[in-house]
């Protein structure tokens, strides 16, 4: 139950500070992605889902964008570092920081699908590999300090 408290002031966090202190070019990292990397990792795919689901709906709830859009997106980045997590060998740091980088990339390809599919419009920017580098970074600087605790 702690988790889930966790992840709703995770996200209200995120809609409030991270949105005004973290925006370079209107592009935000998304704390809640990189969150439920790091629990996809750690625990099982069950447990992991339900969290997803939980995440996706409060965003969904909070987000102009539509229903589902963050639940379809939270599910899959769940489910792409799940089988990242059963085909590698993750316990090093940079093995980890690469599984970040490319379930973000799927989290970027999943978003612009849904939204090539809702509006017809392709749109691929230089702001995708902002957000996966700041992504990225996040991650690093929080696995790094984990690891040094």
């Amino acid at each position: 139950m702690k988790i889930y408290f966790f992840a709703f002031i995770l996200l209200l966090f995120q809609m409030s500070v991270v949105s005004r202190i973290f925006s370079i070019e209107n592009t935000i990292p998304d704390f809640l992605t990189i969150f439920l990397i790091i629990y996809t990792l750690r625990n099982n795919l069950k447990d992991s889902l339900k969290l997803s689901i939980f995440i996706g709906l409060l965003q969904d709830i909070f987000s102009p964008t539509g229903l589902l859009f963050n639940t379809l997106t939270k599910t899959a980045v769940v489910f792409t570092a799940h089988l990242f997590k059963e085909k590698f060998f993750y316990s090093g740091i940079f093995v980890q920081s690469l599984i970040v980088a490319a379930v973000t990339a799927v989290d970027i390809g999943i978003k612009s699908s849904i939204l090539f599919l809702k509006t017809g419009i392709l749109d691929i920017s230089y702001q995708y590999v902002l957000y996966l580098i700041m992504n990225f970074t996040i991650f690093y600087a929080v696995a790094l300090a984990d690891e040094l605790r």
